[in-house]
C-alpha cells in the first residue's frame, strides 16, 4: 500500500491578497450588485472564481485585459463608495454576531431548569434583543 504524503501549500504574501480580494469584491456583489452594468457584473463573477485570473476573464470575453481591470477598478470603487455610506455588510455582520449570541443564551435557557440562574440568563436574553432592536431603530 503507497503512503500519500501531503505536500504543504505555501500561499505567497501576494496570492493570499488577490485570495482576499475576491472575497471582498464577492460579497460587495452579494449586497450591490444591483448597481453594476451587466458587463460589469459578468466580469466579476468570472473574476471571483477561485480559478480565473484577470487574463482569463480577458479571453473569455474577448476583451483587453485592461479592460477588466478597469472594470475591476470602476465596479470595486463604486460598491465601496456605497458601503461606506450604507454600511450594509457592517451592519448585516454586526446583527450576525448578535444573533449568535442570543442563540447561545437560548441554548443555555433550554438547558437550564428554571431557577435564578435560568432568570438571569433571560433577562440576558431579553437585553440582547433590546439592543438589538434600538441599534437597528436608530440606523433607519
Amino acid at each position: 500500500m503507497q503512503s500519500k504524503s501531503k505536500e504543504k501549500v505555501y500561499i505567497t504574501p501576494g496570492h493570499e491578497k488577490k485570495i482576499k480580494r475576491k472575497e471582498e469584491i464577492g460579497e460587495l456583489l452579494e449586497f450591490y450588485s444591483g448597481l453594476l452594468t451587466k458587463k460589469e457584473l459578468g466580469v466579476l463573477e468570472l473574476y471571483i472564481q477561485p480559478s480565473c485570473s484577470g487574463a482569463e476573464v480577458a479571453r473569455k470575453l474577448r476583451i483587453s485585459r485592461q479592460a477588466v481591470h478597469d472594470h475591476i477598478r470602476r465596479s470595486l470603487g463604486r460598491m465601496r463608495r456605497c458601503e461606506s455610506k450604507l454600511q450594509l455588510i457592517a451592519n448585516y455582520k454586526k446583527n450576525v454576531v448578535m444573533f449568535r449570541k442570543i442563540m447561545s443564551k437560548l441554548d443555555q435557557c433550554c438547558a437550564q431548569s428554571h431557577n435564578m440562574e435560568g432568570e438571569r440568563t433571560l433577562e440576558e436574553l431579553k437585553t440582547l434583543f433590546e439592543k438589538l432592536i434600538n441599534r437597528n431603530s436608530h440606523e433607519l
